[in-house]
């Protein structure tokens, strides 16, 4: 008897390892029969997303243990709204390579609104991996902890980021937004003062200092950086090269028109007027790639051609309030004035609301030496809008037109609160005083 037990306990382990065995090699031919021939329905879907989408599908099919091709499907997929196949892609990519950090980041950057703790154990563990290879994943986990409150968790990974880089612009604000967050007002603005000047930040630091000093009731200096905030063009965005390899699959009308929008916001004209040249030709009855391009034209001072791009948009849509703004900014820079007076009678009927008409009417008649029906449409303007500042130094050169000194230190008053440092105002004072 004694003999014939280690037979049986050997028999049994084999059984046991022959059943793990069995196992693994059915999860394995499972899995690989499931995503290894993913389907995607493109129906409606714009037809450059279907392309592409379509495209990666096949990448994946020819390639089903690559993690780049899964990992390629997974940043195709998270731009448009299919969170269990783009979550399916990543996590095969995951296993397939299990040490690369982006997979693991993109994946939780997709899950960030709708599954924010599974996106959180995706970006600690990207941050994990990537360790000082690169700072995205430990930074935008920092700001996704702060975010949801947990502050302690973030300043951690923010003074990480800043032990390897002192002067690191977004790590600096995400402290000074904690401290804000606890009420640590001065330790705040000790953060912010190494980032003020930072592109990256500038204009976002301003805003929390602003924000800072009225807390602590320096009320002049906090309407100090709110204004130059408010001056201030949109901040560069931080460099993120695994986020700025997967927006190379952000495409169509919808989304190369938002591209197009921020590039208009950063100043980046020529970016912008690129971009919408493709959209116009690609889907040229579309109203709202001609308007923008109008509009990247007319920043660039290239009025005829914004003409044309305009008149083009209004073909497409004629009660476009927008068009009419924006083709009357085309005729006033080329000194049509009698059109532009039209153009914009006809904007203002469809958008009475809207200060820009009658600001740049005030503007129009001036030209056309009419200073009374000036005066008439700059008082609409600043009754629709008391916070443009412009408004109150034409007001304030068509009182000192009229020698009327009081009306115009009564205006410039008002403007001074408004902007003390800018540069008309300053002059116009002068000139009062």
């Amino acid at each position: 008897m004694s003999a014939a037990r280690p037979r049986r306990t050997l028999a049994l382990a084999s059984l046991g390892a022959l059943l793990v065995v069995i196992l693994v090699v059915l999860s394995r031919a499972r899995f690989s029969r499931s995503p290894s021939s993913p389907e995607v329905d493109t129906r409606g879907f714009d037809p450059a997303v279907a392309r592409l989408i379509e495209q990666t599908l096949r990448e994946v099919r020819a390639q089903s243990k690559s993690a780049a091709a899964w990992g390629k499907l997974g940043s195709v997929l998270m731009h448009y709204e299919l969170p269990d196949t783009t979550s399916t892609a990543f996590t095969r990519a995951q296993q397939l390579s299990p040490d690369e950090p982006r997979w693991h980041y993109l994946h939780g950057l997709a899950l960030m609104t709708d599954e924010p703790n599974r996106a959180m154990k995706e970006l600690e563990r990207a941050a994990e991996l990537a360790a000082e290879r690169t700072d995205a994943p430990r930074l935008r986990l920092a700001q996704f902890l702060a975010e949801r409150g947990r502050n302690a968790d973030a300043a951690g990974h923010f003074q990480q980021i800043l032990r390897t880089r002192s002067d690191h612009a977004p790590a600096l604000l995400g402290m000074a937004r904690i401290c804000l967050a606890e009420a640590r007002l001065r330790d705040g603005t000790n953060w912010l003062a190494q980032c003020l000047e930072e592109p990256h930040t500038r204009k976002a630091a301003r805003a929390l200092l602003a924000t800072l000093e009225q807390q602590l009731g320096n009320m002049e200096a906090a309407d100090r950086a709110a204004r130059l905030s408010a001056r201030l063009p949109a901040d560069e965005p931080w460099p993120d090269l695994y986020w700025t390899e997967a927006q190379k699959y952000r495409v169509g009308r919808k989304i190369w028109l938002e591209d197009a929008a921020v590039l208009l916001d950063q100043n980046e004209t020529g970016a912008a007027e690129k971009l919408l040249r493709e959209v116009t030709t690609r889907y040229q009855e579309d109203e709202d790639s001609w308007y923008l391009l109008g509009w990247a034209l007319n920043r660039q001072g290239r009025a005829p051609e914004a003409e044309a791009v305009l008149r083009e948009h209004l073909r497409r849509s004629g009660q476009s309030a927008k068009g009419h703004a924006q083709l009357a900014v085309a005729l006033l820079a080329q000194k049509k004035i009698t059109e532009a007076v039209a153009v914009l009678e006809t904007g203002a009927a469809l958008k009475p609301t809207w200060r820009e008409f009658p600001s740049n009417l005030g503007y129009a008649w001036l030209q056309l030496s009419q200073p009374d029906e000036a005066e008439k449409h700059y008082r609409q303007a600043l009754a629709l809008d008391p916070g443009f500042l412009p408004t109150y130094t034409a007001l304030a050169e068509l009182s000192l037109r009229r020698h009327d000194e009081r009306e115009a230190r009564r205006l410039l008053q008002q403007a001074n609160l408004l902007d003390p440092d800018d540069p008309q105002v300053r002059a116009l004072r002068k000139r009062v005083e």
